[in-house]
């Protein structure tokens, strides 16, 4: 999440918070199943079912979006104009949730802690972003439109929610952000008090889902942590897509049926973090999201502890041969 008035009134801020290559959006292949008939096929139809239903391959090219956190329309008309050429969409975020966490790294034998927060903690909310939003729909409204008529209308601005406790906020809010322009909405099934550790509400996605109305497609987020359970989301819900966000970091190839990640997703995030000059802490993180459901807890006590690039790759090459890393 990169903040719009920051993002567009400093030079500094752009270098620092956004960077993308040509390379960065893959190609792959969207199969469309669709029985004879105009019914959709349902997610938990037997393979027999399947048999009958009409399958369309098509290659297509992925998708980058910028997320922005802003609470004037100003900003985020200014930021969304200049990151335009670089992306194919952007996305306000509405209901970032009150979290942080921190590790601990050392470099020339210190010990240093890099903190990660999210918003709103009280100075983000006294900033009028984040999920201060989620009870101003007219102000993501005004936000909406500023962004569109900036760019072009056709443009992809989207906006991510919590659910409110008061569901009829919640359906004020989407109808108010569709009227705007909104081009799909994200849903997380968590109230902004709600922290991750308790449950996702699939029915209030699914009351969002409903006060859309069919206007624009809308999807829901919330442990979705392997397939199974994306299945299950989108059955309750009858979103039209399912947003991973923890569970992509812990396995970067959930959507592709892989339970843990594989070794070759790790062996290609460490060609691209070394190729592009990734911060080591940052490239340290993500590797102990990735390895932290397979490593014991020793072992995962020695990977934290690991201090550098190349004692990460050493501890890798020798755990697993496929991850051998060409000099």
């Amino acid at each position: 999440m990169i903040l719009a008035a920051e993002f567009s009134r400093s030079a500094n801020a752009r270098l620092t918070d956004f960077s993308t290559s040509s390379l960065e959006r893959g190609h792959f292949t969207l199969e469309e199943k669709r029985a004879s008939s105009s019914r959709l096929v349902q997610l938990d139809e037997a393979p027999e079912e399947l048999c009958e239903q009409e399958t369309r391959r098509r290659r297509v090219r992925g998708a980058l979006i910028a997320q922005f956190a802003a609470s004037k329309p100003e900003h985020f008309a200014d930021a969304v104009e200049l990151i335009r050429p670089h992306v194919d969409g952007v996305d306000l975020n509405c209901g970032k949730y009150q979290a942080s966490f921190s590790f601990e790294y050392r470099t020339d034998n210190r010990a240093e802690i890099l903190e990660f927060a999210g918003c709103p903690q009280s100075w983000a909310y006294d900033e009028q972003i984040g999920c201060w939003l989620l009870r101003h729909p007219d102000k993501i409204a005004d936000m909406i439109r500023a962004a569109k008529n900036r760019v072009e209308l056709s443009f992809p601005v989207s906006i991510k929610i919590r659910v409110d406790p008061d569901l009829k906020i919640t359906e004020r809010l989407v109808q108010t952000a569709i009227h705007a322009g909104v081009s799909h909405i994200i849903v997380h099934g968590r109230t902004r008090f709600q922290a991750s550790t308790q449950s996702v509400s699939l029915s209030s996605i699914s009351f969002a889902v409903s006060a859309a109305r069919g206007s624009v497609p809308v999807v829901a987020n919330g442990d979705a942590w392997d397939m199974n359970e994306v299945r299950k989301i989108r059955k309750e819900t009858r979103a039209d897509g399912v947003m991973s966000a923890r569970g992509l970091l812990a396995n970067p190839a959930l959507f592709s049926g892989f339970e843990v990640t594989p070794p070759e997703a790790i062996k290609n995030f460490v060609h691209i973090s070394t190729g592009y000059g990734l911060l080591f802490p940052l490239f340290h993180r993500h590797l102990s999201f990735m390895l932290e459901s397979q490593l014991s807890r020793h072992e995962r006590a020695y990977f934290n502890s690991l201090c550098s690039y190349a004692g990460i790759i050493d501890y890798l090459e020798t755990q697993d041969p496929n991850i051998t890393i060409p000099p």
